[in-house]
């Protein structure tokens, strides 16, 4: 027994790669954190009705901000890290200015559009006429939001993770809740403060990369691996799968919200928003460790190194677990102080954290699998995986939601996550068979 308990524990985790996970995780902290507080006295200070247009319109800028980045930050990060893995440093700040560059261009264009329907979405779509001015408010958050998302992930293919998560979300948070702690409870003036925080983390990112233009993606002479490497698609093909699986993991978060708004007031919309983002915030760890290992995934399978990439994904999956799993201990037993905290206490309200709760048990069970396939060149078995969590999940929110409103939007986004989380496993297991291998 005592040896197969040994055998799961990660063996040779490098001081680096702890001071990596340790810094990711304080980041993804003061993130939560943050998110927690402004969640608390958004629901507290700015009352049910405004709170819920606020959650809406942070859905549809998310939504927005996915689609304008077009699938290029993650195809970024991938060929930074590979072609920094060979010596290729001219390469890797080719993939660095397109990424920006297009990706810059569309944001631009997704906010003038959410300007221009602003009005009419919220009148034929929400059915909520006071929702069209914030909405038309929220555009100021797509361009630096949409950057400060590319220029993190690009931070995260140079092996900069931590200061990658603290541009990417860690920031804006905080900033914002600061704001409601000084006074600016107005649903449009906390828009604005986060348009403005996201700006902040844009120019931060900037200035790292900067750095890292004249130190880091440089050309050098490296030691070639034994096995021949395999050339990298042009950066427009790696995105494109990557599009659409962020435009379908978004929408997964997405429409169980934005179908919520249609069939239930803002204030049950601003419950399910609350409890929906707690559980999240397991998401947010899992997605700060993953993200460490994300530039070991493309390195090591660059150069053939299956034996270090096995290693690296059971060492995320052991820290994953160890972390993650008292947080959600801690979630269901304190579920009514925890919503009553933050004025959510609706009936309902528990009942669909704890349903949400055992998603997260598995998400915490398989947590890198996604990462894995998308930084290993298996870009569009994801793409394939996520279109059929997508149909699994528009199709369960047209049936559950109209009846069962809140508890309904609980179901669907348990069912897709699980959904998701195993079948990624399985499809790592099939097309990885050298990780079973490896040693």
């Amino acid at each position: 027994m005592i040896g197969r308990v040994r055998a799961l524990i990660p063996h040779k985790i490098s001081y680096d790669r702890l001071f990596h996970f340790g810094g990711a995780l304080a980041s993804r902290g003061m993130e939560a954190g943050g998110k927690f507080g402004l969640y608390m006295l958004a629901a507290h200070m700015m009352g049910a009705t405004s709170s819920g247009l606020f959650f809406l319109c942070l859905t549809w800028v998310n939504l927005c901000s996915t689609a304008a980045r077009m699938g290029l930050e993650r195809a970024m990060s991938r060929h930074l890290a590979a072609e920094l893995a060979i010596g290729h440093g001219h390469a890797a700040r080719k993939a660095l200015v397109t990424g920006v560059g297009w990706i810059a261009v569309a944001s631009a264009a997704a906010a003038v559009g959410t300007a221009l329907i602003a009005a009419p979405l919220a009148l034929h779509v929400f059915r909520l006429p006071e929702l069209a001015y914030p909405l038309a408010v929220s555009a100021l958050i797509l361009v630096p939001q949409t950057l400060a998302f590319a220029l993190g992930f690009a931070l995260i293919g140079l092996h900069r993770p931590v200061m990658g998560q603290m541009v990417q979300s860690a920031l804006p948070p905080v900033l914002s809740l600061l704001a409601l702690v000084a006074g600016l409870t107005e649903l449009t003036t906390v828009l604005i403060v986060y348009a403005g925080s996201y700006a902040l983390c844009c120019l931060l990112g900037l200035a790292c990369i900067a750095w890292d233009w004249r130190h880091a993606m440089v050309d050098r002479v490296v030691e070639a691996p034994e096995t021949p490497i395999e050339p990298l698609p042009s950066l427009w093909v790696t995105a494109r799968p990557f599009l659409v699986i962020e435009l379908v993991q978004v929408t997964l978060l997405s429409v169980p919200v934005l179908m919520l708004g249609m069939f239930a007031d803002p204030a049950a919309v601003s419950a399910f928003s609350i409890v929906s983002r707690i559980t999240m915030l397991i998401n947010t760890m899992l997605v700060s460790i993953a993200m460490i290992a994300a530039p070991g995934f493309a390195s090591h399978h660059r150069r053939r190194e299956f034996a270090a990439l096995r290693n690296l994904e059971r060492q995320t999956r052991m820290v994953a677990m160890v972390l993650c799993l008292p947080v959600i201990l801690g979630m269901v037993v304190f579920a009514h102080p925890l919503l009553g905290l933050m004025a959510s206490d609706l009936p309902g309200a528990a009942a669909a954290l704890y349903v949400l709760s055992i998603a997260q048990v598995v998400n915490v069970a398989l947590p890198t699998q996604d990462m894995m396939l998308s930084m290993t060149g298996h870009g569009a078995l994801l793409r394939r995986l996520n279109l059929q969590q997508l149909i699994v999940c528009c199709v369960l929110s047209a049936l559950l939601i109209p009846l069962f409103t809140m508890m309904g939007a609980a179901v669907v986004s348990t069912i897709c996550l699980i959904q998701g989380r195993v079948s990624f496993a399985l499809a790592v297991r099939r097309v990885l068979p050298e990780l079973s291998a490896a040693k």
